[in-house]
């Protein structure tokens, strides 16, 4: 069929636009061109439902008689839309929106030519959009703000791409496209958005001939939905290790218009939508369709609906009862969108557990909110992240499971802390128990640092001439995992030669503060917890029960298609200064009194990143730590600070926080600020420090170092961390730092075509996929074996952590904790080749 046909038979179709949005405020939208009218935008609000209503419907006019469908991408905070016409071979057309209700005036890009509609992606922070000339030649244009383009450049390609469209898969920006009634899919990929591979094939039929075609990635895979003339629906599948699937027919898609027409896909959560003339449809698996919802205007004036996805976070996101952990989350977004997914999981995760308890441990209350679990300092049920597994639930002492370690309880059990020294739990002071969902047994930042507030700000604690950290507020921490991770290590018969995490892994790390050195006036601007903490020698600890503040909440989760796991870190906004602005003093004893590099130079390397308007440097320290000079002094072997250890080192936060991240804090405490079930919400003193989604070697990509300053604390060795470092620190009290290491293997470990030297959390964390072959999951440590340096040890954790600053040796005792394994030299090495 050619063009003017194809056009022919659209002019009799009916078209829709759908807009879905989930309870984590997601929306799909679909716009609808009318004929002389202009596109019909309907948003929709729930995604989830069997079929669809609109929670808004809004007109962008545009009264030209002319052929088109709308491509919608979400992109730095607002909803593009593009489309372009076959009377208007000179521009490409769009328009904004905020959430998709409130519509822009159309504005226009100016092309050199342009005879095919536009599709739409985002990669590497830029809008890219994909045409075709009236030659069937593929044309690209992008931008990195969304109002200046680029001039069009070509793509060479041996055959013609009236059909076209980008993906972003595996790292890569895929453009798939197919001749005008062909009878292939061809494919270039680019990592940088300018240069292309060659064409490649990616199938071929034999005698139909191919209509349409449109890409989403879901599930894990990229999927090639494409109908033939004769109106047979099929799809293939494009894995990470680079295979094409077999066709696989579609069932459920009836289209009321012409026979063969696939218009756009997105996908929300563990929902694929795709549109196909006026009508969308959803599935569940990606074969199996059920109609959502149909669009019909007078007199067949309709054209094909292009959907989109808005992820703008809504008031009602914060109030609703029973908010769900996202899914997923589609691919080709821009920071914007990482940062609200961020959100979305803060918020989730902060609503109270169901009760009773333990029974709903890792269950939501479905009859409570974000907003109601903030309302008083101390929630009155533990929140939903608090009833994860801690890590000694997840891995407690060995013996129980013949081979490997792991759980043996439910899930649905009450607290317990157990450890190899203590298999039978840690004394217990008079008065406390283990009945609490909190046990903060870690005392440093993985074994580099103990970290302090001052209890008289700015000023560390002095008893006379010397330092005396342990009079300080300490911050404890401690980590978790959720159902997924359970079942997955409770699956275990023997430990794989890696670990693969499933889908839906989560894991937290909470850092906390003592409620009781916080002046009274700024207590209920935390929420707070009674816990389990430590205090007396890590040989001879004992259990207390004290109220605690939170004061940060690492998340990292695994979906399908993030399989090197988003990282968000949230930390509370009196980090660095009080409420009154002042400093807090806030502090770390290192656990090393030298710090290196290699390879090395002769000259500290220097750190660059990017907060998204303004590219910085830091220069890095090199040699000895301890510096008289330094205000306030920092020592080594006297003035209270232990010989090998180094400190009070104040912390200080470089201007890492990316601009895009600060939009969507804004944003929310706005919506907080505006609602009057946040009045005196703890929530309100919380903010996302950053996101991480997808590996890089560049520094200067959105949220590269990636640290909470409450929990990576340190200048490199793991604020402003990339690569690898040697650790733990060796007998010279040295840390070094090796800058270029690669540390992650893309597109994950089993598929793996390269490596990334990334920086932050996720980079720390992959040393964990590709070292350790743990998943990125360090919890494992407990129970791999391969490294131990004594392979008949029992598994799980040696012993908790106790309050205070501890000599040299007990430092050295704990930093082996955090190494790569058990005292893993091996590893050590292999990560410094």
């Amino acid at each position: 069929m050619n063009v003017k046909a194809m056009l022919g038979r659209l002019l009799l179709c009916l078209s829709g636009v759908l807009s879905v949005s989930s309870v984590y405020a997601e929306s799909v939208i679909i716009a609808t061109p009318q004929q002389g009218v202009g596109i019909t935008v309907d948003v929709f609000d729930h995604p989830e439902a069997s079929s669809g209503t609109p929670s808004s419907t809004s007109t962008v006019p545009f009264r030209p008689q002319a052929f088109y469908i709308p491509s919608v991408q979400s992109f730095k905070g607002k909803v593009y839309m593009f489309w372009a016409n076959n009377n208007d071979q000179k521009h490409i057309n769009y328009a904004t929106s905020a959430e998709g209700k409130n519509w822009s005036a159309t504005q226009t890009i100016s092309v050199d030519s342009i005879f095919s509609n536009v599709s739409v992606s985002v990669f590497n922070q830029k809008l890219v959009l994909t045409f075709t000339d009236p030659q069937g030649r593929l044309k690209t244009v992008s931008s990195e703000n969304g109002t200046g383009w680029s001039t069009a450049k070509p793509i060479s390609t041996l055959h013609t791409a009236i059909n076209n469209k980008p993906i972003v898969y595996n790292g890569q920006l895929f453009v798939l496209y197919s001749e005008n009634s062909g009878n292939a899919v061809y494919y270039v990929t680019s990592n940088d958005g300018v240069a292309w591979s060659r064409e490649n094939l990616a199938f071929q039929e034999s005698a139909d001939k191919i209509l349409t075609m449109v890409p989403v990635v879901y599930n894990g895979q990229l999927w090639a939905y494409y109908a033939f003339e004769n109106g047979a629906m099929f799809a293939r599948t494009y894995d990470r290790a680079g295979q094409w699937g077999a066709k696989q027919a579609l069932t459920g898609i009836n289209g009321q218009g012409p026979r063969g027409f696939l218009n756009s896909a997105t996908m929300i959560g563990e929902r694929v939508f795709i549109s196909s003339s006026s009508s969308t449809f959803y599935s569940n698996d990606g074969l199996h369709w059920n109609a959502y919802f149909s669009k019909r205007f007078p007199g067949n004036s309709a054209y094909p609906s292009g959907l989109g996805v808005s992820y703008a976070i809504t008031a009602n996101d914060l109030t609703m009862n029973n908010p769900q952990l996202p899914a997923d989350l589609a691919t080709g977004l821009s920071h914007t969108d990482y940062a609200t997914f961020a959100w979305r999981s803060f918020i989730a995760l902060n609503n109270a557990a169901n009760t009773p308890l333990p029974a709903n441990r890792g269950i939501g209350n479905p009859s409570s909110s974000f907003a109601d679990s903030g309302k008083l300092p101390q929630s009155p049920s533990p929140l939903l992240w608090q009833t994860f597994a801690h890590r000694t639930e997840l891995f407690p002492p060995g013996g129980e499971k013949k081979g490997v370690g792991g759980p043996t309880r439910p899930f649905a059990s009450s607290p317990q802390y157990r450890y190899v020294s203590f298999p039978n739990g840690v004394p217990l002071a008079p008065g406390a128990s283990f009945a609490h969902y909190n046990n903060l047994d870690e005392a440093t930042q993985i074994g580099q640092n103990a970290i302090f507030f001052p209890v008289n700000p700015p000023r560390p604690a002095m008893n006379g001439s010397h330092y005396a950290p342990s009079n300080d507020s300490q911050i404890l921490f401690e980590a978790k995992a959720n159902p997924v991770i359970y079942t997955y290590a409770q699956g275990l018969s023997m430990y794989p030669d890696h670990i693969v995490l499933p889908d839906g892994a989560v894991e937290v790390k909470a850092a906390w503060r003592k409620l009781a050195d916080i002046p009274v006036a700024q207590r209920a601007r935390y929420h707070t917890a009674t816990v389990v903490t430590y205090h007396g020698t890590d040989k001879a600890p004992v259990a207390y029960n004290e109220d605690y503040a939170l004061v940060a909440l690492h998340i990292i989760h695994k979906t399908a298609n993030y399989p090197t796991f988003i990282f968000a870190t949230f930390e509370h906004e009196d980090a660095m200064t009080l409420p009154d602005k002042s400093p807090t003093g806030l502090y770390y004893i290192a656990n090393y009194d030298k710090v290196a590099y290699s390879p090395d130079n002769g000259s500290p390397p220097v750190a660059t990143f990017s907060d998204g308007n303004t590219t910085h440097t830091v220069t890095l320290p090199r040699g000895d730590v301890a510096d008289s000079a330094h205000t306030p002094p920092i020592y080594s072997g006297s003035n209270g600070i232990p010989k090998g250890q180094a400190g009070p080192i104040r912390v200080v936060q470089p201007q890492t926080i990316y601009s895009e991240v600060t939009a969507v804090n804004n944003q929310v405490k706005q919506l907080m600020d505006g609602s009057s079930a946040f009045n005196n919400s703890v929530w309100k003193h919380y903010r996302l420090k950053g996101v991480q989604a997808i590996p890089s070697s560049t520094e200067t990509d959105p949220d590269y170092y990636l640290a909470n300053i409450l929990v990576e604390s340190s200048q490199p060795g793991i604020q402003l961390f990339r690569g690898s470092n040697v650790f733990p620190v060796p007998e010279d009290n040295t840390l070094t730092n090796m800058r270029t290491v690669k540390n992650i293997k893309v597109p994950d470990f089993d598929h793996s075509t390269g490596s990334q030297t990334m920086g932050g959390c996720m980079g720390c964390h992959g040393i964990a996929q590709s070292t350790l072959k743990q998943g990125f999951s360090f919890l494992f440590d407990a129970i791999n074996r391969a490294n131990f340096m004594d392979p008949s040890s029992p598994t799980g954790f040696a012993n908790p952590e106790t309050i205070g600053l501890p000599d040299t040796r007990t430092q050295h005792a704990r930093a082996l904790k955090y190494s790569f394994g058990f005292q893993n030299k091996g590893a050590v090495e292999e990560t410094g080749k």
